[in-house]
């Protein structure tokens, strides 16, 4: 299986094949001179995002002890796959983390919905996995953006039978570093 395609959100591009879904999605006036599609954007507020097509159904999502107690998460349904569509539900994201609070708290064996006008934060067990259960209604493309990079919890999304999801594709952005003290013990991601 191949890995999923890694794009910035500083430098965005669509070919031509996804011309039609530059139409559709009404992002005319950033059309290139080679029929390609460009945003110019400063690195958003969170890390990482991926993008899923999903059945609907009931997911988990599985955190293990990592570097922060806690972590800030969005769930965005997306339009479409591919890119485009994580670029859009990236765009809803970054509103959605430049809050300063996020809008509910969960814990392990909570439950959560994809919305484009919820911030979650996660607060992970002290000790050993957290499990979200995510649950989606209808089948289609959805988006998980996450303050951190899941590698850093050993994070899975997994089906209702317990495999592993894959993304399509996804987003990283600037890493970040997490201190333990004012002394030079940070590691950088």
């Amino acid at each position: 299986m191949s890995s999923p395609a890694t794009i910035t959100r500083r430098q965005f591009g669509l070919g031509a094949a996804g011309l039609t879904s530059l139409l559709a999605s009404g992002c005319l006036s950033d059309i290139t001179d080679d029929g390609g599609h460009e945003h110019e954007h400063e690195d958003p507020p969170w890390e990482w995002g991926g993008l899923y097509e999903l059945e609907s159904g009931t997911y988990t999502y599985a955190y293990h002890e990592g570097p922060d107690p806690d972590m800030r998460l969005a769930v965005v349904p997306a339009d479409e796959g591919g890119e485009h569509g994580l670029f859009h539900a990236g765009e809803t994201a970054t509103e959605l983390f430049e809050k300063a609070e996020a809008d509910t708290v969960l814990t392990d064996g909570d439950t959560t919905r994809p919305a484009t006008d919820r911030l979650y934060r996660v607060d992970f067990e002290s000790d050993g996995e957290t499990m979200i259960e995510l649950r989606v209604e209808s089948d289609g493309y959805y988006s998980i953006v996450t303050e951190h990079v899941p590698a850093e919890f050993e994070a899975e999304l997994r089906s209702e039978t317990g495999g592993e999801m894959t993304t399509d594709v996804t987003e990283l952005h600037s890493s970040h570093s997490h201190g333990e003290d004012d002394h030079g013990d940070d590691h950088d991601h």
